[in-house]
């Protein structure tokens, strides 16, 4: 009986529960600025920073993103979608891996390897003006499997 009981109490603490959503990571923060992300994929979160933390960018931002994949990438497609105060701001479609053109090195991995891209990155601004931003961004690879999406928040408040 009490071999009963312990298996009971066990499957009630060990029982996998309802994950409803993967939690929000901060990024960075300061007194004028806020940058936060959380997955969007259902199974499987990652990790995700840039630097430095502040509305004034200089030419280039380091950034740098980590999963472990659980489909494989011959081709690799983002859909990026910039929402500023909540109006759609920018929208793009680009090819990031191509089976005849790899542009990166995490082009060409296999499921059950991880992927750490970090890198310079040049955004094309000088600085974030202020105002809220949303910015969706997922990745799919030739057979459409999701293979990453993140949606991060930006809060840019200038002080006064």
């Amino acid at each position: 009986m009490k071999n009963f009981i312990f298996f009971l109490f066990a499957l009630c603490f060990l029982w996998p529960g309802e994950m409803r959503e993967w939690p929000l990571h901060t990024i960075c923060k300061t007194k004028d600025f806020e940058a936060y992300y959380k997955s969007c994929d259902p199974l499987q979160d990652g990790g995700f920073s840039f630097t430095p933390c502040s509305r004034i960018l200089p030419k280039y931002q380091i950034m740098r993103i980590g999963i472990v994949l659980r489909h494989d990438i011959k081709s690799l497609y983002v859909k990026l979608n910039i929402f500023y105060n909540g109006y759609l701001f920018a929208q793009e479609d680009r090819t990031l891996c191509d089976e005849k053109a790899p542009r990166y090195s995490f082009c060409g991995k296999k499921k059950g390897e991880s992927v750490f891209y970090d890198h310079d990155v040049k955004l094309g601004v000088s600085y974030i003006p202020r105002g809220d931003y949303m910015v969706t961004m997922e990745l799919r690879n030739e057979d459409h499997d999701q293979i990453a999406c993140v949606n991060v928040t930006i809060y840019s408040h200038p002080l006064v």
